[in-house]
């Protein structure tokens, strides 16, 4: 690819005003505008990330295996599970004890919602969200964030303010860690497909047990 085709990164400070813009700002921006787009968020995620897609598939220094890496999958498959496993019981009892009636109320009284709810949100929304902010965040904004920790962190840190969209305080605190775990996974995996599939299950255990109801647009108030 010739560097006429390929994007020019802009000057550091317009590329601070950038990043802080569109991924501090703007969540946090949205949150005003909750009721108006409470029911096109998926939409909007995609188009995001097809824009991000765009973009990654340009730059000559991003490795667009990224996109699709399977290499290593089964290894990190392993962690993954491991990682979901061990607060698997005191997230069912968080449920449990405080969201009662929520209670693996999808499996229960939903089951065809719930299946289509387990196929469908890795693919439509985990995995565009990795795109976002994930893979084109780090591509984007390397030169702010050399240090891979503070990547991590800051990347973490704009995934929990997406989420103050939902218009309470466990949706962006729940997404912050899981934004700083998935950022963890991506430098380990240097794969969307591997982070994609953690969020993605991490998505429907929380659904599952009945805290997902804080991600879900009907709650917005």
């Amino acid at each position: 690819m010739s560097s006429s085709t390929a994007t020019r990164q802009p000057g550091r400070a317009r590329l601070w005003a950038e990043c802080l813009g569109l991924f501090f700002a703007a969540p946090v921006g949205l949150y005003f505008l909750r009721h108006q787009l409470a029911h096109r968020v998926i939409p909007l995620i995609i188009v995001a990330a097809g824009f991000c897609a765009w973009y990654l598939l340009r730059e000559r220094d991003f490795d667009r295996a990224a996109i699709w890496r399977v290499r290593g999958l089964g290894r990190h498959l392993k962690e993954i599970l491991l990682g979901l496993a061990l607060p698997l019981l005191p997230l069912a009892l968080v449920s449990y004890f405080f969201l009662h009636d929520k209670f693996l109320a999808m499996p229960t009284s939903h089951l065809a919602g719930w299946l289509s709810l387990l196929l469908l949100y890795p693919v439509l929304a985990a995995y565009p969200q990795e795109v976002v902010f994930r893979g084109f965040f780090f591509q984007r904004y390397r030169p702010l964030f050399p240090d891979p920790r503070i990547m991590v962190l800051a990347s973490g840190v704009s995934f929990g303010l997406a989420h103050v969209f939902y218009g309470n305080w466990v949706a962006p605190v729940i997404a912050g860690l899981g934004g700083l775990l998935f950022g963890y996974r991506y430098l380990r995996s240097k794969s969307l497909v591997a982070v994609g599939m953690e969020h993605g299950l991490w998505g429907n255990l929380l659904y599952t047990l009945g805290l997902g109801w804080f991600f879900y647009s009907g709650c917005i108030s």
